[in-house]
């Protein structure tokens, strides 16, 4: 059920939110942890069980790890790993088997891989995995105390906004919010705008970018000018960005209507100065948790120049794989911790002496060479792609032939949209602390946000939109 989706927007959630604030207080946690439930189990009714299970699992190895913190540790996460492995890259590690002993003289292990069945995936368990370990780990190092009820421990990890895609939400964060948590007239207003604005930025301009980048990718490589290929590249940037920061918002906002109070997940990474600074601003709530949970237990920084690069690759590695069991996603981690090392090695304090637009240059240049990989299907379209973006192929597809009239108003309304234009015009507005600014700015932001829930609930409800990008991971 799609948070973009007329069931979702017209039916579930109006009919979550009057069950919800009708209920009694006590009430109130299980009915929003039935609806997280059935939310999940209504188009993934089998594996609605098995995260049940899991969550039943991880809800035991939380009380035992008060008690037995390193084996239950140890215990919770090849477990975890264990069900993450199986459901999500047991068949890409067979295909790579079964390729590696043919290579060496021996019939396939498995057969080659259907191209119109693709190997079916459990949704959201990358998200419900590493929200679930880091709750036990938390446990175990004796960061929270362990949740006795596990009302509030499923309500923690089966929360409907941001179940499928995150963000991460650790449990430190929203432990005294299962407990209590007051939804104000302001609190609720403000998460209407934030949803509005989720849907809005997904469905008016990415599931627009979609279909440009969608066109350019289908196009074999060869065939590809290089304005095409640049242009392509360039309307993927900003599709993921407004898909992936959409739902983010749309998560922040749909918590904010039953009270929960979610981290930002995106800052602005388009801005960044360095690919350092864009991993600080994008996916915060991943990046903090491969930080806090593999790259300091790794050692972090603390083992010497050579230990610190050596735990950035292994992290950025393992980033790209939690992506997706293919070549290409491990390659756009390499990518990424290979800049991280870079920057480190000194580049960075280059960086900070260039004239600013020229970091900002790079470091996009940087991104853009990594979407490429974590776009394209295989390791030969990748590269194909890259060829045609430096000019190495002839093709005959332009531009032209991929562009669509509404991308001369939606590329700079993008651009400027993944500017900080927003926080600087509220800055502004408290800085100037006049009645009159108050008076004109509080109507016409709330027409902007009713004209933008209304252009996306259109869009919802011609069908014309597409999954959010972050539900294959």
């Amino acid at each position: 059920m799609p948070f973009q989706s007329p069931t979702f927007l017209f039916l579930f959630l109006p009919l979550a939110l009057v069950g919800y604030h009708a209920a009694p207080a006590r009430g109130r946690n299980l009915f929003l942890f039935a609806a997280s439930v059935f939310f999940y189990a209504w188009g993934e009714k089998f594996n609605a069980v098995v995260l049940l299970s899991s969550l039943a699992v991880n809800y035991l190895f939380g009380l035992t790890a008060e008690r037995r913190p390193r084996p239950t540790a140890i215990l919770a996460v090849v477990a975890n790993l264990g069900v993450l492995v199986w459901y999500k890259y047991a068949a890409f590690l067979a295909a790579n088997a079964s390729a590696v002993w043919v290579w060496a003289g021996g019939s396939p292990l498995v057969p080659p891989p259907d191209p119109d069945r693709p190997p079916h995936h459990l949704l959201a368990i990358s998200f419900f995995t590493f929200q679930a370990m880091s709750y036990v780990l938390d446990v175990a190092r004796g960061q929270v105390p362990a949740e006795r009820s596990f009302l509030r421990f499923g309500l923690y990890v089966f929360l409907f906004p941001h179940l499928i895609a995150g963000p991460i939400v650790r449990y430190a964060d929203l432990a005294d919010q299962l407990r209590t948590r007051p939804v104000g007239v302001e609190r609720f207003a403000t998460g209407v705008r934030r949803l509005a604005i989720g849907l809005g930025k997904k469905l008016l301009l990415a599931d627009l970018f979609a279909q440009t980048a969608t066109d350019v990718f289908r196009t074999a490589p060869h065939d590809l000018s290089m304005a095409a290929a640049w242009l392509g590249v360039a309307c993927f940037t900003l599709q993921i960005y407004f898909d992936f920061s959409g739902y983010s918002d749309m998560a922040i906002g749909l918590a904010k209507l039953f009270g929960f109070d979610f981290q930002e997940n995106f800052r602005h990474p388009y801005t960044a100065a360095s690919v350092t600074d864009f991993w600080r601003r994008w996916h915060i709530s991943l990046s903090t948790w491969f930080r806090d949970y593999l790259y300091i237990p790794l050692g972090g920084s603390r083992g010497g120049a050579l230990a610190t690069y050596r735990n950035l690759l292994i992290v950025f590695v393992l980033c790209g794989l939690w992506h997706g069991a293919n070549w290409t996603f491990l390659v756009w981690g390499l990518i990424h911790g290979g800049f991280l090392v870079v920057e480190r090695v000194g580049f960075g304090a280059v960086l900070e002496r260039l004239w600013p637009p020229l970091r900002h240059a790079y470091t996009l240049l940087a991104v853009m060479l990594g979407w490429v990989f974590f776009r394209a299907e295989s390791m030969p379209q990748a590269v194909g792609i890259l060829g045609a973006m430096l000019g190495l192929t002839s093709g005959t597809t332009i531009a032209a032939d991929v562009w669509r009239a509404t991308l001369w108003a939606a590329l700079p309304v993008g651009v400027v949209a993944c500017l900080p234009v927003l926080p600087q015009l509220l800055a502004w507005r408290d800085r100037m602390n006049a009645a009159w600014v108050e008076a004109v700015l509080a109507p016409a932001g709330t027409a902007a946000v009713g004209l933008l829930f209304f252009g996306a609930a259109v869009q919802a409800v011609a069908g014309t939109f597409s999954p959010f990008l972050y539900f294959r991971f």
